[in-house]
């Protein structure tokens, strides 16, 4: 691989307000971060949006471009993109996790009762409205979410009751407390369900699948050996896979596209983070940014001001890099 000389980018970098180990997320075009007892929200200048007072300092956080959940032990509170609030609730048990849709909120919690754990998924309209509660005491589940486009609920369970064990799909529609379909793979481990746009992806240890309906037949790549490492569904979705092997760095790489072609990445010496954006696949390494085309070819590269430690999505078309002095926003070039 022919390397061109490395190009400055020292002057797109925006120090953020906080470092690696706070919360901190995208909604939209903005940053909304926590500082003690408070959330804030910054745009990509670092320019304040809007503050708010919560209940306390630790607390959790997840978003969408719709929706911003802040949750910690039995309580849930939803703002708008606007950092207005929509809702806070207490629930029964405590919180493990949130999946946020366009105008729901799913939300699953668990609590022991006379020394039996009880699990729920308990789904929230953003009136704070309880709409539906699902019972998954017993049950193994490995993920669950809710599409934007049907606001479907669809939950991903390993049920391992018979001889040989079972990745089941089962999606439910909220507004009529109703299951609307059921899948089951029999012959891989399926380890995370993504909706959007219309398709349906799993992604398990053989195969990753492509579906239009839970029924339909899936368009199919062999991923064996591979584990995914970034995951673009923006346009033309890509998947970025990389070796299985238990590695700090990444020398081979494998971008598959939702058509089924695909293609193979050899990468610069100490890459340790990949990210699909747009045409291009952005390469890390502790010093330097390599670029590459969406066809495989390499494209140029970039070197950093300093040493970075971590990489991860910001808003379209932009990265947060953690360093030891902090957190930076890149707008990638």
């Amino acid at each position: 691989m022919l390397l061109t000389k490395p190009r400055d980018i020292k002057d797109s970098l925006i120090k953020m307000p906080f470092n690696k180990d706070s919360a901190f997320l995208t909604v939209g075009k903005t940053i909304v971060y926590s500082d003690g007892d408070l959330l804030d929200c910054v745009d990509a200048s670092n320019n304040p949006v809007w503050k708010v007072q919560l209940y306390k300092a630790g607390l959790n956080l997840d978003s969408n471009d719709y929706v911003i959940a802040v949750t910690g032990d039995n309580v849930i509170m939803a703002l708008s993109p606007a950092g207005e609030n929509l809702f806070a609730t207490q629930i029964n048990g405590t919180v493990k996790s949130v999946r946020l849709g366009k105008d729901k909120i799913a939300v699953y919690s668990e609590q022991t009762v006379n020394d039996k754990k009880l699990s729920y998924i308990v789904i929230f309209g953003l009136s704070g409205k309880s709409v539906y509660t699902i019972d998954v005491s017993g049950r193994y589940i490995l993920d669950y979410g809710l599409d934007l486009k049907s606001g479907q609920l669809y939950v991903l369970e390993l049920d391992a009751s018979g001889a040989a064990p079972i990745s089941r799909i089962t999606t439910y529609r909220p507004e009529t407390q109703s299951i609307t379909g059921v899948k089951e793979l029999e012959d891989q481990l399926v380890e995370r369900v993504i909706y959007d746009d219309g398709f349906i992806y799993t992604l398990g240890t053989n195969r990753l699948s492509v579906y239009t309906t839970l029924n339909s037949q899936p368009k199919e790549m062999l991923v064996y050996g591979w584990i995914p490492e970034d995951i673009s569904t923006a346009g033309n979705a890509k998947f970025v896979y990389v070796p299985s092997k238990n590695s700090a760095e990444i020398d081979v790489a494998r971008v598959i596209s939702m058509s089924g072609d695909e293609t193979k990445l050899n990468l610069a010496p100490h890459v340790f983070k990949i990210i699909c954006s747009g045409d291009k696949i952005y390469c890390f390494a502790p010093d330097s940014i390599f670029v590459y085309t969406g066809d495989g070819r390499f494209f140029r590269s970039y070197s950093l001001p300093f040493s970075i430690e971590g990489v991860k999505r910001a808003m379209d078309a932009y990265v947060f890099m953690s360093a030891p002095d902090g957190v930076y926003l890149l707008p990638l070039p």
